[in-house]
Formats: C-alpha cells, structure tokens, sequence
C-alpha cells in the first residue's frame, strides 16, 4: 500500500488505443486511542491502535475528463461529509467533485460515523470524534490531490475470481416462523438461510507496459465485521491489502470496495469457530488475497475504450411516523445516554429520528453513480447497506463484462433490503429508512446508467454481455 507521495513514473505508452492514465494517493486517517469507534449504537471508546486506517484514491485520467474513486476504512461516509469533501476536491484538484465515488469499507473497527450516536460524545470523547469527522473532507481531496499528481500511462486487466468459504448469508427463518439475523451458531431452531451470498471477488489490475504494479481494484461483498475488539482496525481489507503487498510490493495501491453485503457477514452458523478477532481478521483477509492472487493469473486485458462517469439522483420514498412517535424517540435515544435499553427499540428510535428530522419526513435524494473503462469494466455506487439480493441483480443486467457494485457510495441511507426481506422483516428491515421497492428503484437506475454508458449499442432485440458473477472469458 501506498505510505507517501509516489514519484511519477517516466514511462510512455498506450494500451490498444488508449490514452488511459491513473494516479495513485493514500493519506493515513486513523484517529487517536480514546476516539469512539463506530458499528453500534452506544459510544465505544477505543483504546488503542491495531493497524492504521487509511483513504485511498485510484484517479483516472482519458483526455479531458478526470474521475477518481476513493475508499475510506470508515463504517460510512454520510453525505453531509461527501458533500464537503467534493467541494475541496473541486477547488483543490483537476478532477470534478461530481466525478468522484467516495466509498467506505465498512470497518466495524474504524471512528465512529453516526451523526446520532455522534451527538452523544462528550468529553475528550466528544472533542477527538468530532475533530476527526472535521477534518476528514481535507483528507479526502488530499488522496485524489496525490493522484491527480500521480498519473502515468497504464494497462489494464480484468478478472473474477471465486470465494464461498468466508462469507454467509446472515438471515435465517427459524421453526417458529420468525426470521432472525445470526441467531446463533449450531441453533437447532435454524431452517435455512433466507438468501443467497455473492462469491465472486472481482479484480480490476493495472500495470506498466512492463510490467510494474500500479493498483489493484477489488470488490467482495463481506461486512468488515471481523476484528471486533476496541483497538482501531481496517478489518480483513487491511490484510488483503498487506498480503498483495507482500506479493506485489509495497508501492501497489490495493483499494478495496464492499460488494452488496447488507445481509453478508463471516459467521458460519453451522460451526462452532469464534468468528471474531485479529486472527480472524487475518484468516479472512488472506483467504481473499489468495483468490486474488490465483485471479491473476487468469485475467484479460481490458482492451481499448473511453472513460466515461454518470450519475443520477433517484428520489426514495421514506416511511412515516407520527408526533407522539417522534417524541418517544427521542426520549429511547435520551436513555440509551444512560442506561443500556433494548437493541431493537434503540434501533427503531433512531430510524425514527433519522427519517423524520434528518429527512423531514420528505423523500430521501440518493444517489447511483457510474464510473466505466471502455466496454470492459464499470464500477456502481450504491448509498447504504444493499442486500446482497440487489448487487446481483445489477451485475446480471449489466452490459458490461465486469462490474463492480459499491455499497456505501457517496452517502449512508442505512439498509436498503429488496422487496423480499421486507415481507421477512428483521434487524435489517427495523433499521431501513426507505419504504418497501426503494432497493429495486436504485437497480433500476444502475441499470439505466450502465447501458446508457456503454459505448457498444446493440441492435433491437440483440442481448448484451455479461453475466450474474460478473466475470470475464477464460
């Protein structure tokens, strides 16, 4: 991984055509011990540092027009802060804000991200949170600044590797009818899973015309659930992105985006293996960079094409609660300050707060945003936690022979379960901010946008490349 300002590389070349270049920029954000950490819905304070926490900034750069894709080991990246950090983007760099995709890992073990549990730090707490969230937008448009300065000619190589030993659906229906999120390893109440899981672990490689490493994109849709203790932690992603280093060397960026894994996480309910902690971390993450390291081996080149970016804001809307519902939220959330309360009622009471007053009970704007390399590659950003239902659905209806599906995109809209979960009900479903069908409308205009960006136009009636697991020809 990048650890400071790479030099720019003196070499010239196109590949079939191209006149693609990337940049590379990495800026160290992890917060000092005594920082709360995010993933709940109570203050956690951290004690201490287990590895570093970093963004990362992939930019592109094809004639004119400039894009980037960020990765933060944060939980979420909730809009209020996108929004800052596109404006310094805009005023700091080349690249248009609106161009670039600001991505979370997901990593239960980074600062906490929620404004609502923010609200509660106090103390030294308080102060080291919120200077962090302060000067998180600088960092930000400081890695898309690096590689902007960064850009060098590159070649480009696709692949889909496959991994189903490390990632669950976590919602299962139980005897009595119920369906339960991780309700608990070998339970003999367990039927069956509610779902499927999305194994492929999609690799987009660049490199030099001879051969040096630049950057790896990957994608797999896995909570970043594995550390779980109270030191800060980039999760498996940090390991993933240790061992391609150990393998490729240390001056390759691996950015890391989450797939679709709002119902994915690594507990196996069908063993008794402890499914947290830095060995587990560490088991996941090197798991996932062999099946990157045996995709490369197998990858193709992504051949000749323009870059090309699109969004769309798709307005979803919320549910509904009443005055009285309201005030009783904020009471919940009052006493939550003070005492431990039930999980699920804290859970309610900030969906309610958080739809009525941060939204004003109004339609929520989210956006879908596309980021595609000739006909080959194309990266989807999706705001919140996306079943995993919902990613394959874009990946079986993209033209494109790789695409990478992004949750927490350019904003943080809590879970977005499909239409089916919604009947099941559950955590996922208590948790959503969105009314029923707002997950199937952000499929439709992720569809919308990858066939209006692809640069190869099929004849009425003809079918478009592509397939469910993403992948590219063998």
């Amino acid at each position: 991984m990048l650890r400071s300002v790479l030099s720019l590389l003196g070499c010239a070349f196109c590949l079939c055509g191209s006149d693609l270049l990337i940049g590379r920029g990495a800026v160290r954000i992890t917060p000092p011990a005594g920082t709360p950490m995010g993933g709940g819905f109570y203050i956690q304070i951290s004690t201490g540092v287990h590895d570093d926490l970093y963004c990362k900034a992939l930019a592109f750069a094809d004639g004119a027009l400039k894009a980037a894709i960020v990765s933060c080991d944060v939980e979420s990246l909730h809009r209020p802060t996108v929004e800052a950090a596109r404006a310094l983007i805009d005023r700091r760099t080349g690249i248009p804000g609106r161009n670039v995709m600001l991505t979370a890992t997901h990593s239960h073990s980074g600062p906490e991200m929620t404004p609502m549990v923010i609200d509660g730090a106090t103390g030294e707490a308080g102060r080291l949170i919120r200077e962090f969230h302060a000067g998180l937008p600088g960092k930000i448009a400081e890695a898309v600044r690096l590689a902007e300065t960064n850009l060098v000619p590159t070649r480009v190589w696709t692949g889909a590797g496959h991994e189903d030993s490390v990632s669950f659906n976590r919602r299962f229906l139980l005897k009595n009818g119920n369906v339960q999120m991780n309700p608990g390893q070998v339970n003999p109440e367990i039927v069956r899973a509610m779902g499927p899981i999305d194994p492929s672990v999609s690799v987009v490689y660049f490199d030099t015309s001879d051969g040096k490493p630049l950057a790896t994109a990957i994608n797999f849709a896995l909570h970043a659930t594995t550390f779980g203790e109270l030191d800060f932690s980039a999760d498996y992603p940090g390991v993933l992105d240790a061992r391609l280093g150990e393998a490729k060397g240390s001056e390759m960026l691996t950015l890391f985006t989450n797939g679709c894994a709002g119902n994915i996480n690594q507990v196996d309910v069908s063993s008794r293996h402890h499914p947290f902690g830095p060995g587990e971390s560490a088991r996941v993450g090197t798991i996932l960079a062999a099946a990157v390291l045996k995709t490369y081996k197998q990858m193709d080149g992504a051949g000749s094409g323009p870059l090309q970016v699109k969004s769309e804001i798709v307005s979803l809307p919320p549910l509904s609660y009443s005055d009285a519902e309201v005030k009783k939220a904020h009471e919940v959330v009052e006493l939550s300050r003070k005492q431990e309360l039930d999980f699920l009622d804290l859970v309610q009471a900030n969906r309610i707060l958080n739809v009525m007053e941060t939204h004003g009970g109004k339609p929520i704007p989210a956006e879908v945003q596309v980021i595609a390399i000739g006909d080959r590659v194309a990266w989807v950003g999706l705001p919140g936690e996306a079943f995993v239902e919902l990613g394959l659905a874009i990946k079986l209806a993209s033209p494109f022979r790789l695409t990478l599906v992004s949750e927490l995109a350019n904003g943080m809209l809590d879970y977005l379960p499909d239409r089916k979960g919604y009947e099941e009900g559950g955590y996922e479903v208590t948790t959503a901010r969105c009314a029923e069908g707002c997950g199937e409308a952000l499929v439709d205009a992720a569809r919308r946008l990858l066939v209006e960006i692809y640069p190869v136009k099929y004849p009425s009636g003809a079918r478009a490349k592509g397939g469910m697991d993403g992948g590219t020809r063998r």
